[in-house]
């Protein structure tokens, strides 16, 4: 399974993009034999990046999306809005759950927002309550920008003890008046609980609004940590610009699904093992400078 798993990779790194019929029909069976359970599955935890995650010590959670274009899926796609252009194209989004810790980011698993799925804030719940509840996974906090900000989900994170920072639209109402004008100043907080019971705190930086549920942190300490969210978007920027993570053009579910998963994997090895940056180590590797095998940590290579 490892050197059908290393001929998939290379191909994900090859100069000309990623093109299943080169690979060898032994290699592709292979794989999806042995992947067959995550393949199923609408939430796809990394096991052995989870373990890997785990062994790190602290480390914040974060949880964000990204549009994958996919014209070929006509079953599967979804019309999504470009953001910036208003434009529109259709795909499906990738859901990623991301450890950041010391060690780097780690990328623990990831979930599909297509056609056939749950609405993506569901498939959020899903993915943390199986972190959770199944894996005892314990960030210092999650994080999240304003569209999982639901009273669901703080209500979901309140039960489960779990500390975060997410960013909140303006417009949303605190306390009976919009965040703006509860909050008039460009600096300011205050604290109440959402409908559900939940007890949440507000910040105000200027024109960005933040809510936390821990009534002890003040807003430096919480804005700081929100900071850290950003790794997230950086993460996707080095998915897409060396790997590439919108790279593979099968028409099927289960092959974006396997496809996905090696490219989080070599993004963890690269990430990870690698003494350099993802992007020098990905360049020297297609350049022929290091050989593929000589960086890949084959125990979290491999599904558990």
């Amino acid at each position: 399974m490892i050197q059908a798993g290393i001929l998939f990779a290379k191909q994900i790194l090859g100069l000309s993009g990623f093109k299943a019929g080169t690979i060898p029909r032994w290699a592709i069976t292979t794989l999806l034999t042995a992947f067959s359970r995550l393949l199923e599955q609408e939430i796809v935890i990394l096991e052995p990046l989870l373990k890997l995650a785990k062994r790190s010590g602290t480390g914040v959670l974060v949880i964000d999306d990204t549009t994958n274009p996919k014209y070929g899926l006509k079953e599967w796609s979804r019309k999504l809005k470009i953001v910036g252009t208003s434009g529109y194209e259709h795909g499906y989004k990738i859901l990623l759950f991301l450890w950041e810790c010391p060690l780097g980011r780690i990328p623990i698993g990831f979930a599909l927002w297509h056609k056939g799925s749950k609405p993506l804030n569901d498939l959020a719940l899903e993915g943390i309550s199986q972190l959770r509840n199944r894996y005892k996974l314990k960030p210092e906090a999650l994080l999240a920008d304003g569209a999982f900000s639901t009273d669901k989900m703080l209500k979901r994170l309140e039960g489960y003890n779990w500390a975060t920072v997410m960013r909140c639209k303006r417009d949303r109402k605190f306390a009976g008046k919009r965040l703006d004008k509860a909050i008039t100043r460009g600096y300011g907080s205050l604290q109440d609980r959402l409908k559900n019971g939940t007890k949440v705190k507000i910040f105000r930086r200027k024109s960005r609004f933040f809510v936390c549920n821990k009534m002890t942190w003040d807003m430096q300490k919480a804005v700081n940590l929100y900071k850290r969210r950003w790794k997230i978007e950086e993460t996707f920027r080095v998915l897409k610009t060396c790997l590439p993570l919108n790279g593979c053009q099968q028409h099927s579910m289960r092959a974006q699904v396997l496809y996905l998963f090696f490219v989080l994997v070599l993004f963890a090895n690269l990430e990870i093992v690698s003494d350099t940056s993802v992007y020098k180590t990905a360049q020297a590797v297609i350049s022929g400078e290091i050989e593929l095998e000589t960086i890949l940590d084959k125990r979290i290579f491999t599904p558990c």
